[in-house]
């Protein structure tokens, strides 16, 4: 899988992630899909409802909000970002039971890294990250 992202939403993603120190940021990616790549379109910042500092949950009104929206515009939730304040920038096992879609794209940035994944099958594996 490709994952096509926009040079603006790649640069502010690690911004975000500082911005929430200590904690983890989080937020939605916005795009279209084919059966070969998801192209992000946009980027949508959640607050983290998470309790614990090294874990993220997404505002599900944020969510709801979206689909709404970009139905119209032929364009859906493709996937989720987060940061690893203090980790890799690969999916962690707390990423993994937390998975809840076959096909969603996790974008993880650590530091100035950001790493494209796919889930799957309550897991995840790689997916080329292309900035466009």
């Amino acid at each position: 899988m490709i994952v096509v992202l926009p040079g603006e939403v790649a640069a502010a993603l690690p911004r975000l992630a500082d911005l929430a120190l200590p904690r983890e940021a989080c937020g939605l990616l916005v795009g279209r899909t084919d059966e070969e790549s998801v192209r992000i379109t946009g980027f949508a910042p959640s607050r983290n409802l998470a309790a614990a500092p090294d874990a993220f949950e997404i505002d599900t009104s944020l969510h709801l909000v979206l689909q709404r929206r970009l139905r119209a515009r032929g364009e859906a939730v493709v996937g989720v970002w987060h940061s690893h304040p203090s980790g890799a920038a690969l999916p962690s096992a707390r990423d993994a039971a937390g998975a809840w879609q076959d096909g969603l794209i996790w974008l993880i940035t650590a530091g100035a890294e950001t790493t494209a994944w796919v889930a799957r099958g309550g897991g995840f594996v790689p997916a080329r990250l292309v900035m466009a």
